[in-house]
């Protein structure tokens, strides 16, 4: 075998696994393929109160199973989203410091976002007597 299809080995130390994405990427299709299942729940399951208003709309809510089925879609949404992002500026955002930083905003505007969904979907199911 001829030493031209080997790659040097001095040239590739220290440039990380050859696996190194391979859970992002499997984390990212097992979300995916939730998301395409709470997404067909979450297209019938607004079609069932069209038209009511939000006081139709908190009344389905009212639904525990519905109440978690909304925060699971929108929970995987924010999860999947941070993946996604994440996998974007690590691989063109090459300055430390600046993917630092990206990487930093990315998570903690994904965490804002979930903790403000899970309010917002636990205040309209428990209704005014969650005293908030």
């Amino acid at each position: 075998m001829s030493d031209d299809f080997r790659t040097d080995r001095k040239k590739v130390e220290g440039l990380g696994g050859g696996r190194h994405g391979a859970g992002v990427w499997v984390r990212e299709r097992i979300s995916s393929v939730i998301l395409v299942v709470l997404g067909i729940w979450g297209l019938w399951a607004a079609t069932r109160f069209i038209g009511e208003g939000f006081d139709g709309a908190a009344a389905w809510l009212r639904s525990p199973i519905n109440a978690v089925l909304l925060l699971l879609l929108v929970m995987t949404t924010l999860y999947h989203m941070n993946l996604g992002l994440r996998s974007v500026i690590e691989d063109y955002v090459h300055k430390p410091l600046g993917k630092g930083a990206l990487l930093f905003i990315n998570f903690f505007v994904c965490l804002v976002l979930a903790v403000a969904a899970a309010f917002a979907v636990l205040k309209v199911a428990f209704g005014p007597g969650l005293g908030l």
